[in-house]
């Protein structure tokens, strides 16, 4: 496996058509790109262009908001008004608040530190596309269109877990790639196959991170090459999740 960011990727501004910006850069720069060849794609960069920041003073904080403000001070309770937004249930309860904590039951079935929400300033913040899977297949049917070759993508989010520090990177949204990868393995001693499977997509989306670097690096779309793997076109995040959506 090989993973390379794309260069020349400007600052994305709300409006831009992320699929050929990627398409220019790759064309422009003469980056070899491969049928099967995947491309991860920061979710900020596609929230950005399709206007997904909201300006904090256009917020008010609920009672519950302030409720959960008072075991979290360290979150802006008009921040946590709209991760309680997010998950669809005003009463708060799809959030899960410990230790310092905020993560988020979403409608779709996954859960996300901060319901995936960034906060760029003081002033405003970014929520997540408005569906991912949807941005990643205008994403690959572009480059198909432009580039003439099928590509999957995978687009990333950062995530943290309650019990460890920093963060990684996940999927959060599918465009050909499975979300899952099954293997098969034999028990020495019975005969027996036994199958496992692994979250192929966030197994991607961690990869990436590890060239995407954190915010202000500038490499928001990295190229995995030499993975194998059965393009699917109808492939989508929910394939990956044990919670159906709400």
């Amino acid at each position: 496996m090989k993973a390379d960011a794309i260069p020349n990727i400007p600052r994305i501004q709300k409006g831009d058509n992320i699929g050929q910006i990627i398409a220019d850069a790759v064309l422009h720069s003469h980056v070899p790109l491969k049928k099967g060849d995947i491309l991860c794609v920061a979710s900020k960069v596609i929230s950005t262009a399709e206007g997904r920041e909201v300006a904090l003073s256009d917020m008010t904080a609920g009672e519950v908001a302030k409720r959960i403000h008072k075991e979290v001070p360290r979150k802006d309770p008009r921040v946590i008004q709209k991760m309680i937004d997010v998950t669809g249930d005003p009463s708060g309860r799809r959030l899960e608040v410990s230790h310092n904590y905020i993560g988020a039951w979403l409608p779709n079935g996954m859960r996300l530190t901060s319901a995936g929400i960034d906060k760029i300033d003081d002033d405003s913040i970014m929520l997540l596309p408005e569906d991912a899977d949807k941005s990643a297949k205008e994403i690959g049917e572009t480059i198909q269109r432009m580039c003439n070759v099928t590509v999957g993508v995978v687009v990333t989010d950062s995530d943290g877990r309650i019990e460890k520090k920093g963060a990684t990177q996940i999927a959060i949204g599918l465009y050909g790639v499975p979300a899952l990868r099954k293997s098969e393995t034999i028990d020495s001693k019975t005969g027996e196959v036994k199958q496992s499977f692994e979250t192929f997509c966030d197994l991607l989306a961690a990869s990436a991170a590890l060239i995407m670097g954190q915010r202000g690096t500038n490499r928001p779309v990295v190229k995995i090459s030499g993975v194998s793997y059965q393009f699917n076109a109808n492939s989508g995040i929910r394939d990956s999740l044990s919670r159906s959506p709400k």
